[in-house]
């Protein structure tokens, strides 16, 4: 137990964390900062940054004392690659956790990968701590859905086994979605993790929607994140083909980010000659949730699996901030949480023609979409805001410690 009047000193471990430009990396760096205005003592074991440089030392801005781990790098080059990426991470972290010295009341150890995990429990033996597993996504099937490993394979197969062992051996376990709480309950041994939703900060959610306008011309339809197998966008470059083959110029995609697949993107709007859709790269969350406000309209959808319907893309909380109307084809409890406002739009993952017909029916009946879709600002108040996210977790740590 933490002794009375002393703060709460907590351990993360995380792969990603700011500046990183990643779900998890705005997830971990917001709650850590919350944690520590909340009263925490708050240190942090993260992989090195996509930018700047490392030396392996402590950076402590007065807050947070944050350690980065070097990480052999990952550039698509075949599975072995990617779990030796993932590998550097875990040794690293082990090794960097003797950095942080003397007792902590909680770790919390953020997977995917499950890698991440097996850092934070061999931490938590050796530092004698609580470990609170945090899962974000199911790995290692998201990682098939990716691209990155075979079902059935020997990786997969030995990330089954370590993922059931994980589960058993952690003190407490969160996770992102109702669904996904069902899942690790039944591998768990029926212990039911907390739901700490993605969630976004309170200073980001706007205090009311843009003026919808009557008839946008053209109307622009707004995709911003990661531009990965999984987001699938070649949907988005089919459903523009068909719009400009129909002779239809009012709605224009604009597609904002980085990933494996962006080239490929970039690639088949090039050949297709197609001048309704642009593609953008990286910016930052704060210039993302801007463009979030001033779009027409957001689009999301996921490879439909049966594996990230158990999960709640983090870009559903940041779409919902913005108060516009949502295209959306996800399954599970995002399709539930963006299905209960009328001014969003289902549309099947798989069917291009079907999300063309969306964007159709958004612009024909845009004021009417668009004013129903100023309810995304007050669910989003209501029940997914960061702040009251962690709050919940606070609690969490000091039932463990």
């Amino acid at each position: 137990m933490s002794s009375p009047g002393r703060p709460l000193k907590v351990l993360i471990i995380t792969q990603f964390y700011y500046p990183d430009v990643t779900a998890c990396a705005f997830r971990m760096q917001e709650t850590a900062a919350l944690l520590a205005e909340m009263g925490c003592e708050v240190h942090v074991i993260a992989g090195e940054p996509h930018k700047g440089q490392i030396d392996g030392q402590i950076i402590d801005d007065g807050r947070i004392k944050v350690s980065r781990v070097p990480l052999l790098k990952y550039e698509g080059r075949g599975k072995w690659n990617y779990i030796a990426h993932y590998l550097s991470f875990m040794f690293g972290a082990i090794r960097a956790a003797g950095r942080h010295k003397g007792h902590f009341d909680v770790i919390w150890a953020s997977s995917p990968p499950l890698f991440t995990g097996i850092a934070g429990l061999i931490t938590a033996w050796c530092k004698r701590t609580p470990l609170c597993l945090d899962i974000r996504d199911i790995w290692p099937e998201s990682a098939v859905v990716a691209g990155q490993i075979k079902e059935g394979s020997f990786l997969f197969r030995a990330a089954k086994v370590i993922e059931y062992l994980l589960y058993r051996a952690a003190d407490q376990i969160t996770c992102v979605a109702g669904p996904m709480a069902d899942y690790i309950c039944s591998i768990s041994g029926g212990r039911r993790p907390e739901i700490i939703y993605n969630a976004i900060p309170a200073t980001l959610v706007a205090d009311g929607a843009m003026p919808a306008d009557s008839e946008p011309e053209p109307m622009t339809v707004l995709y911003i994140g990661n531009m990965g197998y999984c987001q699938n966008l070649s949907l988005v470059v089919e459903a523009a083909r068909r719009l400009a083959e129909a002779g239809e110029n009012r709605i224009k995609f604009q597609l904002v980010g980085s990933g494996i697949e962006k080239p490929l993107i970039e690639k088949a709007v090039k050949d297709a000659g197609l001048s309704n859709v642009e593609i953008l790269g990286l910016v930052s969350k704060e210039r993302a949730i801007e463009m979030i406000r001033n779009a027409h309209a957001l689009m999301l959808h996921l490879k439909d699996d049966g594996t990230m319907d158990k999960t709640i893309p983090s870009k559903v909380f940041d779409y919902m901030a913005g108060g516009r109307p949502i295209l959306y084809g996800l399954k599970g409890e995002a399709s539930d949480i963006l299905g209960s406002i009328h001014g969003n739009l289902y549309y099947d993952p798989a069917d291009p023609a079907q999300l063309a017909d969306r964007c159709l029916e958004l612009l024909k009946n845009y004021r009417e979409l668009a004013s129903a879709a100023a309810e995304n600002l007050s669910v989003v108040r209501q029940r997914f805001l960061r702040e009251v996210m962690t709050g919940k977790l606070l609690n969490i740590f000091k039932n463990l410690s």
